[in-house]
């Protein structure tokens, strides 16, 4: 097989652009058309929206604005106040047309924004915004109350991006105080002030997902990779119709997407490799090679990397159990298992060792798994436990104590006994959880992942709640930093 110069990608970023515009900002001159510096700073994004937030509109009868119940805020109705005190008052259908009551709802947007603002002091600590009731004053034969309520909705994922997609009922009303346009409620789960996402304020562990188990963490002196593979190639099934880059067979020779690597990872420390399976292993070789990292992973892992030729100084083989001090980082090993696949038939005793000849570049299929590992990583400030699969060692992971937790998450974790429940208690109630490997890893980034959040993410987030209330689990989006301070 021939490799690809790059994936097809113009029609593909015509499709992904719409809906990573609130997150994405292009890079110019150089860089290639598809390259992507993601931030996620709402109140930058305010500002250059030209918007202003107001005091918080007072109640006006007996309730707050806003009232916490663990990490979810519940804020009271509010309707259209300009900033000059007037309201936007009549009936869509009769007294104002629907671009008028879209203005009104974006104008409630804003007064909602300033309330979140005023309860939080930073509105990077909003994680999600969950749900939005929006009530318009309508005519009884007015059917548009959606197109009203999109100025609200419009404007949120305009403010939060991926963050702010909510779930949403618009519906009409007889009537609304004072004649009031329309009235709008919103539900939004928040970070701890421990689990901010800001930019302000020391120097917070930085942590970036790059779907299936690959991750980036810096602390701002040393950066570490964990399973990085951007190219999410599309191989063996479980791709989109939509998606029009190549397919690939297991039987296909590896390749990576160097355009894409490049703009994404410009530099690394460490790399931890968790197993070697080519959705977690696949991109390192060229990364190790490009940036010079030290790679730690099991024998199979570096004997794969051997034969890319990464140099011998940089590979590190691990066994488990070992627990490793660096400059400014500290790295312990621990021993771990695979998932539950096939209906729990999956085991895979094969490994590679010095007597294995390997020629790269290698199929997909010689990717085998070769053991699997979970990394305590230590920080200046911060203990990360990473996680490569669905599945753990109980007695391994207790006593480890982090207070970051990348929890793996997808749908394999179900064929395990009480796996939520025993795994937040082995790891002492983490206080921040971020799940991980939930995501179809095979679509590009840009793609819906609606289907696996419902599946895999919403049944996690439930029984933490219930199980660990005192952890915050973040939803991580791809590409996007996420700061915890």
């Amino acid at each position: 097989m021939k490799y690809p110069a790059r994936p097809p990608v113009s029609s593909l970023l015509l499709r992904t652009l719409p809906l990573l515009a609130a997150c994405v900002t292009l890079l110019t001159d150089a860089a290639p058309s598809w390259a992507q510096e993601v931030t996620f700073d709402p109140e930058a994004r305010l500002a250059e929206l030209g918007i202003v937030l107001p005091e918080p509109p007072n109640p006006v009868a007996n309730y707050v604005n806003g009232v916490q119940a663990g990490n979810l805020i519940f804020l009271a109705g509010k309707g259209p106040l300009r900033s000059d005190g007037t309201e936007v008052r009549g009936k869509l259908g009769r007294d104002l047309t629907i671009e008028e009551g879209y203005e009104a709802a974006r104008i409630t947007a804003i007064n909602q924004l300033a309330v979140l603002k005023a309860m939080l002091g930073d509105l990077s600590r909003v994680v999600r915004v969950v749900k939005v009731l929006g009530m318009v004053n309508a005519d009884p034969q007015f059917v548009d109350q959606p197109a009203v309520i999109n100025g609200f909705s419009d404007l949120i994922v305009e403010v939060f991006g991926e963050r702010g997609r909510h779930a949403r009922a618009a519906v009409g009303m007889a009537t609304l105080p004072r004649g009031q346009a329309v009235e709008i409620e919103m539900i939004v789960e928040v970070a701890p002030e421990t689990a901010v996402r800001s930019a302000g304020g020391g120097e917070p562990l930085e942590l970036t997902y790059f779907g299936a188990a690959g991750w980036r963490i810096s602390d701002g002196n040393v950066v570490v990779l964990v399973d990085p593979w951007p190219s999410r190639l599309k191989y063996g099934g479980g791709g989109h119709p939509d998606d029009d880059r190549p397919d690939f067979a297991r039987s296909d020779l590896a390749w990576s997407d160097t355009t894409l690597i490049d703009t994404l990872i410009p530099e690394a420390d460490f790399i931890l490799v968790q197993h070697g399976h080519f959705d977690h292993l696949g991109d390192v070789p060229y990364i190790a090679r490009k940036t010079g990292a030290s790679v730690i992973g099991t024998e199979t892992v570096i004997m794969i990397l051997r034969a890319y030729g990464v140099p011998e100084e940089q590979l590190y083989a691990v066994h488990g159990g070992e627990d490793y001090q660096f400059d400014g980082f500290s790295v312990r090993v621990v021993p771990g298992l695979h998932s539950a696949l096939n209906d729990k038939h999956y085991h895979d005793t094969r490994r590679y060792d010095t007597r294995t000849p390997l020629e790269a570049p290698l199929r997909i299929d010689q990717f085998i798994e070769g053991g699997a590992l979970s990394f305590l990583a230590r920080f200046d400030r911060h203990t990360v436990l990473t996680m490569g699969s669905m599945n753990f060692i109980e007695r391994e992971f207790q006593g480890l104590e982090p207070d970051i937790l990348l929890a793996g998450i997808n749908g394999s974790r179900l064929g395990l006994y009480d796996y939520d429940r025993r795994l937040l208690t082995a790891t002492g109630f983490p206080p921040v959880v971020l799940p991980t490997h939930w995501d179809n890893f095979r679509l590009p980034y840009g793609f819906s992942q609606q289907d696996n959040v419902e599946r895999n993410l919403l049944p996690f987030i439930e029984t933490a709640q219930r199980v660990s209330p005192q952890s915050t689990v973040i939803t991580p989006v791809h590409l996007e930093p996420i700061l915890v301070r």
